[in-house]
């Protein structure tokens, strides 16, 4: 099956650093208040200053509020220095924490970071993602709808799918929300669906790469004779690999799932073992391009004993600003010999989309 679809992302405009950094002081020029509610100092790497409020730092991306531009998107590639006085959480690249005050220091591509047990100076690159302690929650949330449509006039075959991510973090737990449903029909075939609904409940735990996580998951699909299958379990995953360019996740844990199938009044238990891979890759020079990759392998320990699992590969790339051009792949198998549906569901679309 497959399908094309328009996008929409929600997220902060952007500006180039040069033209915001101009902005700024043009505004000032003309009146604008001399002083900015927050005292956030950035310096960059070729000796420019932006003051104003920092609001997080996630995948390669400043969020960064000033007087005269609002939110923009600073590059962290370009950033040599910052200093505040509020309380951030920072990530490091081998998975470390730490909470503290960031201190003004004279040493370039250095952070001094004010600890409860002391002052820490770190490189800046080796910092992945910082979150102010006393951000609103609503800082603190991600949301992507997709939405798409397609027609295809020589067979009718009409096909719509729908797409919802929900993030909250915070700093000590993660809450994640994801919906993705597909329609397709034709004169020839029945209309087929395929839903699955994904919830997971992280726990970071201090100075520590592996986190315990509860999941639990709806689905339905068609395509297997599948009606219904909801799952509850939970176990530990692990950053392998976590840098402001790309990261690597390997989860493993059990679930306990309950199965309706089609045209069956038996309802199917199985306890099974989970393993999880995701892959993020992402690049914010022009064109940016963002790369997603997530695989799950579910081994049934009852039962059949036998295995299913789920593959979503995503591509976006930037076209021009704001404006992104995707393609995602979604292969699903469930490997059941005593069933006669088919035991493969894969499909394809790509979408137009921008962010606002």
């Amino acid at each position: 099956m497959g399908c094309r679809s328009i996008a929409f992302t929600r997220d902060a405009s952007r500006l180039p650093l040069t033209a915001t950094l101009l902005l700024v002081g043009a505004l000032g020029a003309l009146g604008a208040p001399a002083a900015w509610a927050q005292s956030d100092i950035v310096l960059f790497k070729n000796g420019d200053r932006l003051t104003g409020e920092i609001k997080f730092l996630d995948r390669g991306k400043v969020s960064f509020d000033a007087a005269a531009t609002g939110v923009i998107k600073l590059e962290w590639d370009d950033i040599d220095q910052f200093f505040s006085a509020t309380t951030f959480e920072l990530t490091l690249d081998n998975g470390e924490r730490l909470y503290g005050r960031l201190l003004e220091t004279d040493a370039d591509g250095e952070v001094r970071v004010a600890t409860g047990g002391g002052t820490r100076e770190l490189q800046t690159q080796t910092i992945v993602r910082m979150t102010p302690i006393e951000s609103k929650v609503v800082d603190r949330i991600e949301m992507n709808v997709d939405v798409g449509y397609s027609l295809a006039k020589a067979n009718d075959l009409e096909q719509t799918n729908l797409g919802y991510d929900f993030r909250y973090r915070d700093e000590q737990r993660q809450v994640a929300l994801s919906f993705d449903s597909s329609t397709s029909s034709s004169e020839s075939d029945p209309s087929s669906t395929r839903v699955f609904t994904n919830a997971v409940y992280r726990r970071f735990l201090n100075n520590s790469t592996w986190d315990p996580f509860g999941i639990g998951q709806v689905e339905r699909n068609d395509e297997l004779g599948i009606d219904k299958r909801t799952a509850v379990g939970g176990g530990m995953s692990h950053w392998i690999r976590d840098r402001s360019s790309s990261r690597f996740a390997f989860s493993g844990g059990l679930i306990r799932s309950q199965e309706d199938d089609a045209g069956s009044t038996e309802t199917k238990s199985d306890t099974e073992a989970l393993v999880g891979v995701d892959l993020e890759w992402f690049r914010y020079d022009e064109p940016e391009l963002d790369v997603t990759l997530n695989f799950a392998l579910y081994q049934r320990l009852s039962g059949t004993k036998e295995p299913r699992g789920n593959l979503d590969v995503n591509f976006r790339w930037e076209i021009f600003k704001d404006f992104f051009w995707g393609f995602s792949v979604y292969y699903t198998f469930d490997q059941q010999t005593e069933s006669e549906e088919p035991t493969t569901d894969y499909g394809s679309f790509t979408s137009l989309g921008w962010k606002f």
